[in-house]
């Protein structure tokens, strides 16, 4: 059957939901613990099957190592928020400080680290929808939110994520992702990503300036300023590895930029492709298409050095700063407190928030 479920640890009620493909080409695993992607199983060149996201195979590992938040579900804000703190309609809302001195992807106990309930859209394609209501004052955030998110595995090796949310008494913001890692080489074969090639395409303006703290100052940086930023034009195809070294921080870990404007529910927009990746080890390539107005390019620079993968798909390799990549589908970071952005992620009463996002898997020689 192309949706199955098993039982992954049952004091905790925690479920795992398999979506398989008719075609054999893509399988997906779903935890209802933080609506994890735990594995996602393609064929490389040589037709032998790699998992190309990283995670664990236990729940104990995903509750006691420190979080990288692993193919968890973000909310209710992903990324970061300045100094914890954000005024809506007059009122000043203060959030937990877990990343320095911001607030990172919804606090100590996001929605990563929720039981979502799962129901079984559809066989063909393989499809489940999960659900979570937050309450008002979750994390230090208003209003009571319901949110749906919806997995679909398609025929043609796709992974597509739909996020909708609404708010049932007060307004409140909203920014949801998925944090899921890949490594399109799977780790027992190279537990680093720094050889995969790389292309940001023409539809992306650039991305955001960033101050000391990983928050945004503002500014757009257009494409083809910075080069060790810049994967099009003439360094399409460079590595992430190249400039590593170069770039702000310990990598990349940097919002790129589609459109400067958005609506609250971005379905209505088309999925534009912004980024396209290939591991040259195994051929396997990733398309990355969203209807949302930027995306969080992350190279796992803050991966902790101990973890151990322990899954018996990648054979239980080391894993640590650069085992992999995120592709993070968004509004901007900080946008409650940018006079310009924050339209963005204000979700109020009667209204709905949207998006959607698709990773698209496939094999290049």
């Amino acid at each position: 059957m192309p949706v199955t479920k098993s039982i992954l640890h049952p004091a905790h009620g925690v479920d795992r939901y398999t979506l398989s493909n008719s075609a054999g080409t893509l399988t997906v695993n779903i935890l209802n613990y933080g609506g994890i992607v735990q594995h996602i199983l393609v064929l490389d060149r040589d037709g032998v099957v790699r998992d190309v996201t990283l995670g664990f195979d236990t729940y104990q590992e995903y509750t006691e190592k420190t979080s990288a938040y692993f193919g968890g579900l973000i909310g209710r804000f992903a990324n970061r928020i300045a100094f914890g703190k954000f005024t809506l309609d007059g009122t000043t809302y203060n959030l937990a400080t877990n990343n320095g001195p911001n607030h990172l992807h919804g606090g100590l106990s996001g929605f990563d680290k929720k039981i979502w309930t799962v129901t079984v859209l559809s066989q063909d394609p393989p499809s489940i929808r999960l659900t979570h209501i937050s309450p008002d004052g979750d994390e230090g955030y208003p209003g009571t939110l319901t949110t749906h998110v919806t997995y679909t595995v398609t025929t043609a090796a796709e992974l597509s994520i739909e996020y909708v949310a609404t708010t049932s008494d007060k307004a409140t913001i909203v920014n949801l992702t998925n944090h899921a890692y890949f490594n399109l080489a799977g780790v027992t074969k190279n537990p680093r990503i720094l050889d995969h090639q790389v292309e940001i395409t023409p539809a992306v303006l650039g991305y955001l300036e960033l101050d000391d703290g990983l928050c945004p100052t503002g500014t757009l940086i257009p494409t083809g300023t910075i080069e060790t930023m810049d994967f099009s034009g003439a360094h399409v195809g460079r590595t992430f590895g190249a400039r590593i070294a170069e770039v702000q921080g310990k990598g990349y870990d940097h919002p790129y930029v589609i459109r400067q404007d958005a609506e609250t529910d971005t379905r209505g927009q088309p999925l534009v492709e912004a980024v396209r990746v290939r591991s040259p080890e195994t051929g396997i390539t990733l398309k990355f298409a969203t209807t949302e107005p930027a995306f969080q390019l992350y190279t796992g620079n803050f991966i902790p050095e101990e973890y151990t993968a322990k899954k018996e798909t990648q054979d239980g390799v080391a894993i640590g700063p650069w085992a992999g990549f995120c592709l993070e589908s968004s509004r901007n970071p900080d946008a409650p407190n940018k006079e310009a952005w924050v339209g963005q992620v204000v979700l109020r009463v009667g209204k709905t928030y949207g998006s959607k996002s698709v990773f698209g898997f496939g094999v290049r020689d």
